[in-house]
């Protein structure tokens, strides 16, 4: 969850630590801090808060910094987010940023205190520092192989120490990149904090441990046996990772769907003769015999698996269990299932170590993810990427969109080999899919129209979100982003469902957006909520003549098949949530508690 950085090259670190620690303040916001190497010492600054603050008694300070430090930005776990607990860690001339959980740190910390070593945080992290330390004399890697020995747990990890002409980088399922470039070597936990500096990136294997000089990595496995260093070109530019104009990065990345839509279809169909092209691992006599779909996510992922269950069941005749990856417990994976996990950074850790496992029962195994050479990607045998780009906004919108056009097209390509889906039903829904980019932008033409309503219902105590078949995943989709970023207690609930209890709930003072836009039973739903004196704004089909009738207000969206009506009204939504957060003047892209990725158990 948190963000970690380093850099060796021939500038001073600090600006350079500071810019790529900003660029990945959405990873955690609680503190930060940084290490330099100076005059033969290491300096420290870090306290609690955002590292803008910390960034300027920095500056005020004038501190020489040399080129050569690590930085963090924290989400907090083990310890209460303080001055104390913020990173980097420190033991005589070692200090290190971590990101993970070490699972056996209160034995660790027993051991090394019986050692004489005194802790001064309550994190979990601090034992690295001692424990790099106590193996120290010259030779800064064999100390942290020595180290992560005794480590039971999660790392991401950069450690330097004030004699040594290298750092040392390691990783244990969390994520870790470095860059190169203009003779220097950049770190960080994700892409966009180097896409300024390099577009030449080496993605950390888990197990990895790397000796870092300026001009060189040196890689190698846990044991110190040398490992190939395998460089990526990144394909995105670094505005990709910018607010390009809009007021929040939440609000520019909304508005990116059209485009985002339209690179995870690109190359993928044929239109022609029906046929979706996807790397699945799989032969078409395995999806033949396929007998099951199991579905592992969390969170916005968990909502796709959702709407894909239905999906699936339609297009392919496949039964799909859905699994939410944290209550992940005994799930039975037969031969003949597909193993299908949702993660947009690929890194999720109650996801990874879901799909870890369930691969131990057998079956095909396949992820949709949004970032190339992510863990996820080492765990199955075939990847979907969404190829949507940079989403900084701790909120998920266009990661969210592009997968659920992922499962769309996943259903496609399983219902042709398995001829539950005759060509002409294919084509047909592929030159309909064409079209969702331009529909899309329909909505986002909408903005004022919902900008008005949430603006309205923006100081509402709790709001409802009510849908049916598709749309029920997309309520709680809706549901989850009015909490993520307005702070507004919400639910989401299959309308038929409002009956037996929530509808209790209801008042004159609870808002309710009525998920329309696909059959008629969901306004028996919305009456009873009316009756009970509750608003109702209904997402539905422009030119349906009914709605109005039942509704308190309508917002029309574009006619088009039930599944495709899902994403329409997921942008809605959306909006929505954004337009209230804004009204109430919330931090939207880095709302309280929440980080981007969740790598932590």
């Amino acid at each position: 969850m948190c963000g970690i950085v380093a850099y060796i090259g021939d500038q001073r670190a600090g600006p350079i630590l500071f810019d790529t620690l900003k660029r990945l303040e959405y990873r955690g916001y609680d503190s930060a801090g940084v290490a330099v190497k100076s005059d033969g010492n290491i300096e420290v600054l870090k306290s609690a808060g955002r590292i803008a603050d910390l960034e300027k008694v920095y500056q005020r300070q004038g501190s020489p910094g040399e080129g050569m430090g690590i930085g963090h930005t924290r989400w907090a776990t083990h310890g209460r987010p303080s001055d104390i607990n913020a990173h980097p860690h420190t033991s005589g001339e070692i200090a290190i940023v971590h990101n993970g959980i070490i699972e056996n740190y209160l034995e660790l910390r027993e051991h090394l205190g019986q050692m004489g070593y005194q802790f001064s945080s309550e994190t979990d992290s601090e034992v690295l520092a001692h424990l790099i330390h106590l193996y120290y004399k010259s030779d800064l890697l064999e100390a942290t192989i020595k180290a992560l020995e005794h480590v039971e747990g999660s790392y991401a990890l950069a450690v330097l120490a004030a004699s040594s002409p290298y750092l040392v980088c390691a990783r244990k399922d969390s994520p870790l990149v470095l860059g190169q470039g203009n003779g220097a070597i950049y770190v960080a936990s994700d892409v966009p904090a180097l896409l300024p500096y390099t577009k030449e990136v080496i993605r950390m294997k888990d197990g990895e441990i790397a000796r870092v000089y300026a001009d060189r990595v040196e890689m190698m496995d846990a044991e110190g046996r040398p490992r190939a260093v395998e460089t990526e070109r990144i394909s995105w530019d670094a505005d990709a990772a910018e607010k390009g104009g809009y007021t929040h990065f939440m609000l520019k990345e909304i508005h990116e769907q059209p485009r985002a839509i339209r690179e995870t279809i690109a190359g993928r169909i044929s239109e022609i003769d029906g046929d979706v092209r996807l790397d699945l691992g799989m032969s078409d006599e395995e999806i033949r015999g396929l007998e099951r779909v199991s579905i592992i996510a969390c969170g916005t992922s968990y909502h796709a698996g959702m709407l894909a269950r239905n999906l699936f069941a339609r297009a392919a005749g496949l039964p799909v269990d859905v699994e939410v990856a944290s209550e992940f417990i005994n799930l039975q994976i037969r031969p003949k299932t597909l193993l299908l996990g949702i993660t947009q950074s690929g890194e999720t850790a109650d996801t990874l170590l879901a799909l870890k496992k369930a691969k131990t029962c057998g079956g095909r195994s396949l992820a949709i993810t949004n970032v190339v050479g992510s863990t996820v990607t080492e765990l199955v045998d075939g990847t979907i990427y969404t190829r949507c780009g940079p989403e900084i906004g701790v909120a998920a919108t266009k990661t969210f969109t592009s997968q659920l056009v992922a499962i769309i097209l996943l259903a496609i390509r399983l219902g042709r080999a398995r001829e539950h889906l005759t060509p002409d039903q294919a084509r047909k829904m592929l030159i309909e899919l064409t079209k969702l980019p331009g529909l899309v932008q329909r909505v986002l033409e909408k903005r004022e129209e919902i900008r008005k309503i949430a603006e309205r219902y923006a100081h509402a105590g709790c709001y409802f979100f009510i849908g049916r078949d598709y749309l029920y995943p997309i309520s709680l989709e809706g549901a989850l982003k009015m909490k993520e970023i307005a702070y507004i207690p919400s639910e989401g609930y299959a309308g038929g469902e409002l009956k037996h209890g929530p509808l209790a709930l209801i008042t004159d003072k609870t808002p309710v957006v009525a998920l329309a836009t696909c059959g008629k039973k969901i306004q028996s739903n919305i009456k009873e909520v009316r009756a009970r004196g509750a608003d109702v704004v209904a997402l539905a089909a422009e030119g349906d003549p009914d709605i109005a009738k039942v509704a308190s207000r309508v917002i029309e969206l574009p006619g088009t098949r039930p599944i495709y009506s899902a994403v329409l009204c997921t942008v809605a939504v959306q909006l929505l949530a954004y337009y209230t957060a804004n009204k109430l003047g919330l931090p939207i892209d880095k709302p309280r508690n929440l980080a981007k990725c969740v790598t932590v158990e």
